[in-house]
């Protein structure tokens, strides 16, 4: 089974990756204007073309929203993407004019102390772009993305963290609808799991001890600006309008907030985007319609909510076990080791 965000109707995902240099992009398309939404509680967010996705504002529907290595300069793939879609004949047209809308975010990866960001990363990922289920790991925009960064080892020289790179998961609530998501992860904390135990963290160099933990550490030895996580979620649901999209924007933010300790500091760039590609109406039982109309008129919102926020997590963890461990100068013990190592 597809548990990609390809598993949706008219979504095609290619990723740009370029393991030499540690970066890459990772871009979704659509067939046509989806709606799409998004929140951002980190205190140091890196986006593109967000503000019209705001509640109160006139337009929320786009062809495409990327992820991209390279921090700030990534930011220069969402004008890529956008002229290659214009090529295309891809975008809202008025006469001879085609305009796409296109939005993502950037994540401040490993790549950043190899190279500069190329934006012909972005050409090749669109080029990429299919329909088959999503590679994960150290891919696109995963590429050199890694976790658990609040603590440098040897008196702040030596990078500590674990490698992380793209996850993914979803959710089937029967009758047809399905939620998706589709998780970048490059986080300052550790990546916690359900009983409370570190998948993937801050490693340790005390003895006995094999992570340190936020509420723990003695210094604040961390390079201060390289955590980002970016999530997409897809839906297939039509939510009619914009602020429900937003509420489960909102909601499914908390996915990050389950799996991510601690997670939304200052100095992350948490970011999620939530979209749908309208397929199906309604999904609700009899029985559930009846209790929408009489008390709960935002039940179908409520339940999308609640399974992208668990899918989010999902796809968190799927970061961390999908990624390979990597050679890295500076590291602690020379290299950058993924969960499963």
């Amino acid at each position: 089974m597809n548990n990609t965000l390809t598993a949706l109707k008219g979504v095609r995902v290619g990723h740009s990756t370029h393991l030499d240099k540690l970066t890459g992009t990772t871009v979704v398309l659509f067939d046509r204007d989806f709606p799409m939404a998004y929140k951002s509680y980190g205190g140091d967010p890196g986006t593109y073309n967000t503000d019209t996705l705001r509640n109160g504002r006139s337009d929320n529907r786009g062809h495409a929203i990327f992820i991209s290595g390279g921090s700030w300069s990534g930011l220069r793939a969402g004008a890529e993407i956008m002229t290659v879609l214009t090529e295309r004949g891809i975008g809202y047209k008025s006469h001879k004019i085609i305009n796409p809308n296109v939005t993502g975010a950037i994540v401040y990866d490993l790549g950043t102390r190899i190279d500069q960001y190329d934006p012909s990363f972005a050409r090749e990922a669109v080029e990429n772009a299919s329909s088959q289920p999503v590679e994960r790991g150290n891919v696109g925009a995963g590429t050199g993305t890694s976790v658990g960064k609040f603590q440098y080892q040897n008196n702040g020289r030596a990078f500590a963290g674990m490698k992380a790179g793209v996850g993914c998961a979803r959710v089937d609530l029967g009758h047809g609808v399905i939620v998706t998501a589709l998780t970048v992860l490059n986080a300052l904390g550790n990546i916690m799991l359900p009983n409370g135990t570190v998948l993937a963290g801050n490693r340790s160099d005390v003895a006995g001890e094999k992570f340190k933990t936020f509420n723990g550490f003695s210094q604040f030895l961390t390079k201060g600006t390289s955590n980002t996580t970016i999530t997409i979620v897809g839906l297939n649901v039509d939510l009619q309008n914009r602020e429900n999209y937003e509420k489960v924007a909102h909601i499914a933010t908390q996915g990050q907030v389950r799996a991510i300790d601690p997670v939304n500091t200052s100095l992350d760039g948490d970011t999620l985007f939530v979209f749908s590609n309208e397929e199906i109406t309604s999904f609700l039982t009899p029985l559930g319609k009846e209790i929408a109309e009489e008390e709960w008129s935002h039940l179908q919102v409520d339940i999308i909510s609640q399974a992208a926020a668990k899918v989010v997590r999902e796809s968190i963890y799927d970061a961390c076990i999908q990624s390979q461990t990597i050679k890295f100068d500076g590291a602690y013990k020379g290299i950058i080791p993924s969960a499963k190592d």
